[in-house]
């Protein structure tokens, strides 16, 4: 059809296909300069894989995609933070800033483009965590906000970035505390698990290298999760209400120069994931 097709990926290799098959919070396309403020910031950020500084001004910027076969004429991308959380919600969203672009359509060289949020980002590592940053796109009229507005894994104007990065010299500092987000009357199961730095392809923009990835550090201790003053068990919990929060630990000693750890706690409802965050510990 002669429409445009917004979208922001959750993944390299990304076409906008929905529901996203695998982690949709470790978004390529939303990219910080940390401790600039737009005003000053470049149209397209020298890094991509900057984690924000706290209590500085920071630029957020998102690069949106145009697979329609017709131009978006008046595309508006809103910028939002939330503290660390597995889900987004409309309570817990917070607009950091908006904006109007237009994107040609597919296979013209302007059918994607960066996008610079006009305001400053100030960062506040609630609990030790990063806040999670989402980016909303959509074309007034030939492509408007779908249903459900807050959920990237489901809605291709969403793009979600729930990672909290500790570079190595740094301490990694007490429990992560995560909101579940919105459960809608049915109870989560949360877990929390290792993977391979290869199975995140963010790290690339972190590295700033294509197809370089760190090693693999080896696990030392347990990983523990638990609700807010019960931490310490290692198995699965059940989480239900949306006020409901989890924490995560790790023991694991930090990793040798050049490898890391990358942790994943994620939300399940009737088998499906809802909701997730990564952290990575850099070595």
């Amino acid at each position: 059809m002669g429409l445009p097709y917004l979208f922001l990926r959750a993944h390299p290799g990304d076409t906008g296909t929905r529901p996203v098959v695998g982690p949709f919070w470790e978004s390529p396309d939303v990219y910080i300069l940390a401790g600039v403020h737009p005003a000053v910031a470049p149209a397209i950020p020298p890094q991509l894989g900057q984690t924000a500084l706290a209590g500085a001004d920071n630029t957020v910027y998102a690069h949106v995609w145009n697979l329609g076969h017709q131009a978006a004429r008046e595309v508006i991308v809103e910028f939002y933070w939330c503290d660390p959380s597995l889900g987004f919600n409309p309570v817990g969203a917070h607009l950091i800033g908006s904006t109007v672009t237009w994107l040609g359509k597919r296979g013209e060289p302007d059918c994607h483009k960066v996008v610079k949020c006009p305001e400053s980002w100030a960062a506040t590592y609630l609990n030790g965590g990063h806040e999670c940053l989402l980016v909303r796109a959509w074309d007034v009229c030939a492509d408007p906000l779908t249903t459900p507005e807050w959920d990237a894994s489901i809605n291709r104007h969403l793009g979600q970035r729930n990672i909290h990065v500790v570079p190595a010299g740094t301490s990694q500092g007490g429990p992560v505390k995560l909101s579940v987000g919105q459960l809608f009357g049915q109870a989560a199961t949360i877990t929390v698990a290792r993977h391979a730095p290869t199975t995140m392809p963010w790290l690339q923009l972190h590295g700033g290298v294509r197809g370089q990835f760190p090693g693999q550090a080896v696990g030392t201790g347990a990983l523990t999760l638990g609700a807010p003053g019960q931490l310490g068990g290692t198995g699965p919990i059940t989480a239900t209400g949306d006020d409901a929060h989890v924490m995560f630990a790790t023991g694991d000693a930090p990793p040798p120069p050049g490898q890391a750890h990358v942790y994943r706690v994620t939300a399940q409802q009737q088998g499906a994931v809802v909701g997730g965050y990564t952290v990575v510990l850099m070595g």
